[in-house]
């Protein structure tokens, strides 16, 4: 029997986790029977009763795990944290708020089954804030990679044994796990579905953890920020030889304009600075491989 692991990151998500736990056990006691299923909690560091409840729940059943990491690492690393700790067959990741369905699990399986390696569901309908910003976002990506990672594609996704045997040696402090997992896919395939609203409960993503969500997808798997700079460094050089000329051939000088185009340069070399000490870090970071146990605790393993 072929088993599938459910992997659900959590912060703060008590009045969600008994509700989900159930709807995934529901999903695979009636319509995937013939399946074992492996459910991973994994917790952020939540300072309400989210752990709590999940150890209730892991008392009753065994085939429930936890792990409970010593701090708040973010998102993506809990998701390749979970993925690292899997030991399906397959894997899904869903959020807890049931906004994206277990229902949609078995059409995961049976294209999977199919020989797609990963498949990711497509939101064909959104009751979202920052839709814009998420569009632009998607954009951005599409411009800045050579790979041309799917529009509207979040972390509901299933993904192959084969393809997570690449993960269990990564120890990337700021990884790009939908990024990741579609680059390392040799035969990914995506389904639309339609995404809930989220009942009960507040997101965690603010505008500013979106924003910083979106910087490090941007850094970690394109070249966008490089080529923007290149371009806008390509831009100043034509604007200052255009006046140049002018200058040349009218004598009409103008200060007022060279005055803001030194601010306009500042500005820009500020940036890249700022830009290339993002890259600096992370590289130190990945180098120094400094040993840290990062998990508070671990049950049912």
């Amino acid at each position: 029997m072929k088993k599938i692991t459910v992997c659900i990151p959590v912060l703060n998500e008590q009045d969600n986790i008994q509700s989900t736990y159930e709807a995934v056990i529901n999903v695979f006691k009636n319509k995937l029977k013939n399946y074992e299923l492996e459910i991973i909690f994994s917790d952020n560091h939540s300072n309400d009763n989210t752990e709590k409840i999940i150890l209730d729940l892991c008392k009753k059943d065994s085939n429930l795990k936890f792990i409970r990491f010593k701090n708040n690492l973010g998102y993506d690393k809990s998701v390749l944290e979970c993925y690292k700790n899997s030991t399906g067959d397959a894997t899904i990741i869903m959020d807890c708020d049931l906004q994206d369905p277990p229902e949609i699990f078995e059409k995961f399986i049976n294209l999977w089954e199919n020989g797609h390696d990963v498949v990711y569901g497509i939101r064909d309908k959104r009751n979202e804030k920052f839709t814009f910003l998420r569009k632009l976002f998607y954009k951005m990506m599409y411009i800045g990679s050579n790979i041309k990672y799917p529009v509207d594609a979040g972390d509901f996704r299933l993904v192959d044994k084969n393809v997570i045997k690449n993960f269990k040696d990564n120890t990337n402090l700021f990884p790009y796990m939908r990024g990741l997992t579609f680059s390392l896919a040799k035969n990914p395939k995506g389904i639309e579905y339609t995404r809930s609203e989220r009942n009960k409960g507040k997101s965690k993503f603010n505008i500013y953890l979106l924003f910083s969500y979106a910087v490090n997808a941007l850094v970690e798997e394109t070249f966008f920020f490089i080529r923007l700079c290149a371009r806008i460094s390509l831009g100043f050089f034509i604007i200052s030889s255009i006046f140049s000329v002018i200058n040349l051939l009218t004598k009409f000088y103008i200060i007022t304009f060279k005055e803001n185009l030194f601010l306009l340069i500042l500005t820009f070399i500020t940036v890249l600075l700022s830009l290339i000490g993002e890259y600096v870090v992370r590289i130190y970071f990945q180098l120094k491989k400094t040993e840290s146990i990062i998990y508070e605790k671990k049950i049912n393993f």
